[in-house]
């Protein structure tokens, strides 16, 4: 006689939590985010983490690429441009 499971695995839970996940990426995708939206979005996201080592790890590594797409954005916002127009 085999046992009878009531309910879902672990694995199954975690296959449907993967499934709500990717549900929600391709929602917030579906707004047409920019790159820099999306670094801004997981960094929001990874301080809302309960593990504060994981938060610690992971808002540091992406905080990392939006500083640097910031310094890239100012810098392109400070070059003058050499285009002579008619004012």
């Amino acid at each position: 006689m085999s046992a009878q499971t009531y309910g879902k695995s672990s694995t199954e839970k975690q296959i449907e939590d993967n499934a709500v996940a990717r549900e929600i990426t391709q929602t917030i995708l579906l707004y047409g985010v920019s790159q820099q939206q999306i670094l801004r979005i997981a960094y929001l996201l990874s301080l809302e983490l309960e593990d504060r080592e994981s938060m610690i790890k992971i808002s540091e590594c992406v905080k990392q690429f939006l500083d640097s797409i910031d310094n890239i954005s100012d810098d392109v916002k400070s070059s003058k441009s050499n285009i002579l127009t008619t004012e």
